[in-house]
């Protein structure tokens, strides 16, 4: 029994090494990464950043889930590390969708992904991002190159807080067959990059066919997502809408000029021009709408990345051996082409300020947009130049012919497509949703629009008054 309960002891004696050796190892990588204080962005004049020592990159395994969609950045931390050889760097592709708990434990690392929606949230509301402002000026960043729609999208009162490294221009793929058919374009002709809205309305409108019926629909124009922002987005800035005012937490979405915009969408579903995607519908307009679906009767299909055109809508084109293409969204009379951005921040507690802004900011340097965008993993770069040439272009069969030109037309237009990169998240969770209910009340003859733009105004401006 001694013998027994000698080696339970034993047992249970090396168990507590063994785990307080992780403990241990767990602190010293935790105290790697992060500081008991934040790192202070505000540089003396002339600093010269230190560019060395360790730091970790997080990344959504969501967004990286392979080795093929690592490319991309693993070619990027590589060019980074042949510049500055006097830093580590490692990589975690495995952070969940849900950072919240790695920033409040501090274990999310250095330099973290994230895209613009989210900008806000992090910068200012939970503080977990760094201001690159000084970095910018000590590392000699040239910002001249960088569409500014994009730069637009990395601010936060006023501070950048994060490296946007792609173009996400939203563009639409479309059924370049329909349009020769319908005698809106000879064959070999394509939409140009600079068609407007009021052109998809004639485009439209001869899209449209009927079943024998003479009822029922066949084809549309196309297939909008009412619920997302960056559907419904370019119709409030269409027409000179200011419709947020951050300054003094106001939202306008009740003035003339918003209104304008929204009703140019409502018009478009009284004419059949399009088909109200993801909100409700009446029994009738159901009917009227027949088997019409976003990717089968919707001549304009929205795509809201570059990336998307290797797995969803040109894919079902070419298993159709439909001749397709892409154009950009049609331009309005005021700047309102919607556009995204993803990229990187740092951590607001990192212990390596030095090599983690160096290293996020990279991204805003020809040769970290070259490596980042090169190879397979890589999207739209945010240099002009780049923009310009065609090494980030697909290369694979039935890719030849597309206008690729639409990711980074009418840079000079850009708008923020998604709300909640204009205002906090709360706010923009309410106009999201509050838009989508406009179009269901309206689609199911529930309640004016006009009278539910004036309420999501009320909503929004009760709540930003009760935030920060």
């Amino acid at each position: 029994m001694k013998k027994t309960f000698d080696r339970i002891k034993s047992a249970v004696g090396l168990r507590r090494i063994v785990m307080g050796f992780l403990a241990f190892a767990m602190v010293l990588a935790f105290a790697a990464c992060v500081s008991a204080e934040k790192a202070d962005p505000d540089l003396p004049e002339g600093y010269i950043p230190a560019v060395e020592g360790r730091i970790k990159l997080g990344a959504r395994l969501h967004v990286y889930p392979n080795e093929a969609s690592r490319k991309s950045v693993n070619s990027w931390i590589n060019m980074f590390r042949n510049k500055y050889p006097n830093v580590t760097i490692e990589a975690d592709f495995s952070l969940p969708d849900n950072y919240a708990p790695l920033i409040s434990s501090r274990t999310i690392g250095d330099v973290f992904w994230l895209s613009d929606e989210s900008v806000y949230d992090y910068a200012v509301t939970q503080q977990a991002l760094m201001s690159l402002d000084g970095y910018i000026e000590a590392l000699d960043i040239d910002l001249s190159q960088i569409y500014s729609g994009i730069l637009a999208l990395c601010e936060a009162k006023g501070k950048y807080y994060f490296a946007g490294a792609t173009c996400g221009n939203i563009t639409f793929v479309y059924n370049v067959d329909a349009m020769v058919q319908a005698g809106l374009l000879e064959v070999g002709e394509r939409v140009a990059n600079d068609w407007t809205w009021e052109d998809f309305k004639v485009y439209a409108e001869a899209l449209k066919t009927y079943d024998a019926d003479g009822k029922t629909l066949t084809q549309v124009g196309a297939g909008f997502p009412l619920n997302w922002s960056n559907t419904f987005s370019p119709f409030i800035y269409a027409y000179g809408g200011n419709w947020a005012d951050k300054e003094n937490k106001k939202v306008m979405l009740s003035n003339e000029n918003v209104r304008r915009g929204i009703n140019e969408l409502i018009s478009a579903i009284d004419n059949r021009w399009i088909l109200p995607v993801n909100v409700e519908m009446s029994a009738e307009m159901r009917q009227t709408y027949g088997d019409v679906r976003m990717n089968n009767g919707c001549v304009f299909t929205s795509v809201n990345a570059y990336t998307v055109l290797t797995t969803s809508e040109a894919n079902q084109y070419n298993e159709r051996g439909t001749t397709w293409d892409v154009a950009p969204w049609p331009l309005f009379p005021e700047k309102a082409s919607p556009c995204g951005t993803l990229g990187f921040g740092v951590f607001s507690y990192t212990k390596n300020p030095d090599a983690a802004a160096a290293l996020v900011l990279s991204l805003w340097t020809e040769e970290g947009q070259m490596a980042l965008h090169g190879q397979e993993g890589g999207d739209v770069p945010v240099f002009r130049k780049l923009g310009e040439q065609d090494f980030w272009h697909l290369t694979k069969e039935g890719y030849e012919n597309v206008n690729f030109s639409a990711f980074t037309a009418n840079y000079e237009r850009y708008v923020p497509g998604q709300v909640n990169a204009s205002v906090p998240p709360e706010v923009a969770s309410v106009i999201s949703g509050g838009i989508e209910e406009l179009f269901s009340s309206y689609c199911t003859g529930k309640a004016s629009w006009q009278d539910k733009l004036a309420e999501i105004e009320t909503q929004c401006n009760d709540l930003w008054a009760s935030l920060e």
